[in-house]
């Protein structure tokens, strides 16, 4: 192992129930009925595109988008979101033992960078592969490729730690070991049911891991 990959909303910070907020505002304000948040939820970590054409059918994608982002841009802020426990302390501890680190995520790269500097986190990483970078989204293998490349590393030199199931596919099209926190939108059930190797409630227990591994 020679890297950790993270997904960002949900697994590095508590992001998921304010993206929920924001899908009902955009549906409320064009007059379009909201779905349970539980089924929002499920959507978290899809393309913005594939969402809206699911909750909004019919409806301009592009307008709804360009909503989601006006609002996401001014609420994408640490009064708004917080970290998960023990994120900064987990990512000194994974430095310290010589691990390369990045984000994959399906955010644009400079949503991830925003927050991620006012959260005081950015610098941990060497890495970030937003869905502006890439052609084909998680599930599809692409973005960890993508970072792997950069980092001139092989996709199974990695551990990859999401908190949804397209973060588990991905993680399985790239023959990379994956990591299922429960801080996002998966339950343990669900992880187990599609054979995550790890199950942790955060990522904070990483630390016993690579204690672990590096043993």
């Amino acid at each position: 192992m020679k890297a950790i990959f993270f997904d960002f909303d949900g697994t590095l910070v508590h992001s998921i129930d304010l993206l929920v907020e924001i899908f009902g505002a955009v549906l409320r304000e064009r007059n379009l009925p909201v779905p349970p948040p539980t089924e929002l939820r499920k959507l978290i970590g899809r393309p913005l595109s594939e969402i809206f054409r699911i909750i909004a059918p019919g409806e301009n994608v592009e307008i709804a988008i360009a909503k989601f982002r006006e609002i996401e841009s001014a609420r994408n802020n640490s009064g708004e979101i917080a970290l998960v426990d023990e994120t900064i302390s987990t990512l000194e501890f994974l430095r310290g033992k010589n691990l390369r680190l990045g984000i994959v995520s399906t955010k644009r790269v400079e949503v991830v960078e925003k927050l991620a500097r006012e959260l005081k986190i950015w610098d941990f990483f060497e890495v970030v592969v937003g869905r502006d970078l890439i052609a084909k989204p998680k599930p599809d293998p692409e973005p960890i490729f993508f970072g792997c490349e950069k980092l001139g590393i092989d996709p199974r030199e990695i551990l990859f730690v999401g908190d949804s199931l397209l973060d588990l596919g991905a993680a399985k099209n790239a023959n990379s070991p994956f990591v299922g926190v429960l801080t996002g939108v998966a339950d343990r059930a669900e992880f187990a049911e599609n054979r995550a190797e790890y199950i942790f409630g955060h990522i904070g227990e990483l630390v016993n891991l690579v204690r672990e591994l590096k043993n």
